[in-house]
């Protein structure tokens, strides 16, 4: 599971990315090992609301990013809430393809978040 790990950023931001790691450790398990349609269900879900929100407010902070940056950022998060629908429509007694598609969506989240978040949230900006 990746982490966030960019002490050179905005606090608020960087209390943001520690809560939104620490909720995707706590479901991944159900996600990717869950025998319950209920709970997978319920557990992507939560993973989706939760990352709907974030980006929002990911982009209401970065506003005033040049173009070129914020639409990186949007085009991103579009990306991932995509995945993570594709996610939702994975059958039940799919475990294999939950797990690499939520492995994919780690490593998109992490490159992104490497790549984009960290630069354009950094006090250093």
């Amino acid at each position: 599971m990746p982490t966030w790990d960019h002490e050179d950023c905005d606090p608020a931001m960087e209390a943001e990315h520690t809560r939104l790691y620490r909720m995707m450790n706590r479901l991944e398990p159900v996600i990717v090992h869950g025998h319950s349609e209920t709970k997978v269900a319920r557990a992507i879900h939560m993973l989706q609301e939760r990352m709907a929100d974030h980006f929002h407010v990911e982009e209401e902070l970065f506003i005033t990013a040049d173009w070129t940056s914020r639409q990186v950022m949007i085009r991103d998060h579009r990306d991932l809430l995509d995945m993570l629908a594709a996610l939702a429509e994975i059958p039940p007694h799919d475990g294999e393809a939950r797990r690499s598609l939520f492995t994919a969506f780690l490593q998109a989240l992490a490159r992104h978040d490497n790549d984009v978040d960290a630069p354009l949230f950094s006090r250093k900006h």
